[in-house]
């Protein structure tokens, strides 16, 4: 992953946060970023982890990645399981996996317990944990922590120190910010501190093409390699007894640090082989999966974990429009939008009347509720949260499940109103002496409520975060907007109701395809272009 003339602002036009950054990060690669508070730091960490994009230069190579926001949110409506089995599928995984390394990774932050306990119950650092675990669930290629060890207890920190050796050693980037200065300052990496807002080079590792040695150490049946490895060595296990055997392979120029680590650790290792390879012997760097997690897989589970897990981006994007739906569910703020809808078609509708202009009637309403449970979604998460699935997918594919959930959401509701129409209007033209065919009408019905929800859902995006972020303006906005695209000429959604009413008039039944398609491709626009401002305003 390569940085070149980075830079960012203070929203588009505001004065420069950081700006004219060079920085490339090789795989298996510890990285700490240093600097003064206000320096830039959490800025870098989100320009690298795809969060914001630059105002100026470029980002390029950014593999798969996860993040550990600064404080993570615990006001979610989910159990921590439940969190983190929603992000596994964000991040690719299958559910039954998703789950099983929930609880793994719970486990081993010892928060088992607190699998099934609302994230709002948690204490402060039991949701890190959370926020740590979401992110180590999905074995990155490139791992981001902004001060990921706040809050956590000495056995967590620990447990996350050996975490973030195991994804080095498995060929992953780790690049993180803390507090402590002395958090994993034993392992070898780089270190770029922020002074002035210009990223500068303390420390540069030995090139990893430079000579290679190979340490084999062997323990006690009970002893662990230390949490970081001086160099980030490639870690080969004696499959017999993979506790008490290993081979480490790191560059000459760390070797010493790695033999003086092993012999510290307690219980101590006892090294029994120590050779320089050949030059033409070179040691490759590990394969996604091929390091200490691999080497505990059962025996016969040839398939990387990583290549399992990697799916096609709509997968993605469907499994984070899920987790929007479940999260506007459990929030409870889809009860206000809904009662309103019931309300207005409770009044407008009656049974015996007119069907075409009933129907007209219900979609129209649709407009307004669609506008709202758009905005909903696209605000409803927390921004921190926000900003983890953000990292995931990206933020303009992470903008625009929020639509789709929004405009799903608003479908459901849309289609349910067209049915409960058809049961209890009558087929018949306004003065009533024309029959109205039913099925043409069903048709023409569905597609005006479609049609109404597309024009919503645009006003929806319109009106909220990233064009609109302060809450009052964005919600009278939202209404005004529902309003004036009902009843302004040349509007799609005006225009496929005014077919129904007036169709109603003589029993005609008018398909709105033009309307419907003029829909698609506003709705199609506005997407584009609001999903192209979350990537760039954040």
């Amino acid at each position: 992953m390569i940085l070149r003339g980075a830079g960012r602002r203070y929203g588009l036009r505001g004065p420069w946060v950081l700006r004219g950054l060079d920085l490339e990060l090789p795989a298996r690669t510890l990285v700490r970023i240093e600097g003064a508070n206000g320096a830039g730091k959490s800025t870098l960490l989100r320009l690298l982890a795809g969060i914001d994009a630059p105002t100026e230069g470029s980002v390029t190579g950014r593999p798969r990645t996860a993040y550990v926001p600064e404080r993570f949110p615990p006001a979610l409506p989910f159990t921590a399981a439940g969190y983190l089995v929603h992000m596994g599928r964000v991040h690719g995984l299958p559910a039954d996996e998703a789950a099983a390394r929930a609880q793994e990774w719970l486990t081993r932050f010892g928060a088992a317990e607190h699998a099934r306990t609302p994230l709002a119950e948690l204490s402060k650092g039991t949701s890190q944990k959370v926020a740590v675990a979401q992110a180590l669930l999905a074995e990155p290629d490139l791992l981001v922590l902004d001060e990921a060890w706040t809050g956590l207890d000495t056995a967590a920190r620990d447990e996350l120190d050996l975490a973030v050796a195991e994804r080095v050693a498995d060929g992953a980037t780790v690049v993180f910010v803390d507090h402590d200065p002395r958090r994993l300052a034993g392992a070898a990496g780089v270190s770029h501190r922020l002074a002035g807002r210009t990223l500068h080079t303390a420390v540069t590792p030995a090139a990893d093409h430079g000579p290679r040695v190979r340490i084999e150490a062997t323990g006690p049946p009970s002893a662990a390699l230390p949490p970081v490895l001086p160099g980030a060595p490639t870690v080969e296990r004696d499959t017999a007894n993979p506790a008490a055997a290993v081979r480490l392979t790191t560059t000459a120029a760390h070797s010493d640090a790695l033999l003086g680590a092993l012999l510290t650790a307690r219980p101590p290792w006892h090294i029994t082989g120590l050779s320089q390879l050949p030059g033409d012997d070179v040691v490759p760097l590990p394969a996604p999966g091929a390091g200490p997690a691999a080497a505990a897989a059962p025996a016969g589970d040839t398939a990387p974990r990583q290549a399992r897990r990697s799916g096609p981006p709509l997968r993605a994007t469907a499994a984070l429009t899920r987790y929007r739906i479940a999260l506007l569910g459990r929030s409870q703020r889809w009860l206000a939008p809904l009662l309103l809808y019931v309300a207005v078609l409770g009044v407008g509708i009656r049974a015996g009347q007119p069907l075409l202009d009933s129907l007209g009637y219900a979609a129209a309403t649709v407009l307004p509720l669609s506008a709202w449970l758009v905005r909903l979604c696209v605000t409803q998460e927390p921004p921190a949260a926000r900003n983890v699935a953000a990292c995931a997918v990206g933020p303009a594919r992470a903008h625009c499940a929020s639509l789709l959930a929004g405009l799903g959401c608003a479908l459901a509701l849309g289609c349910a109103g067209t049915g409960i129409v058809l049961l209890i209007s009558e087929p018949i033209s306004t003065d009533r002496t024309v029959a109205v065919p039913l099925l043409p009408a069903a048709l023409a019905g569905l597609l005006v409520a479609v049609c109404c929800a597309l024009t919503g859902a645009a006003v929806g995006a319109l009106c909220a975060r990233p064009v609109l972020h302060r809450h009052g303006w964005s919600l009278a906005a939202t209404l005004l907007g529902a309003l004036l695209v009902l009843v302004t000429d040349g509007s799609p959604a005006k225009a496929a109701v005014t077919g129904l009413v007036s169709g109603s008039l003589t029993g005609a039944v008018r398909i709105p395809f033009l309307p419907l398609a003029v829909a698609v491709v506003v709705a199609v626009a506005v997407a584009a272009l609001t999903s192209r401002l979350a990537a760039l305003r954040g």
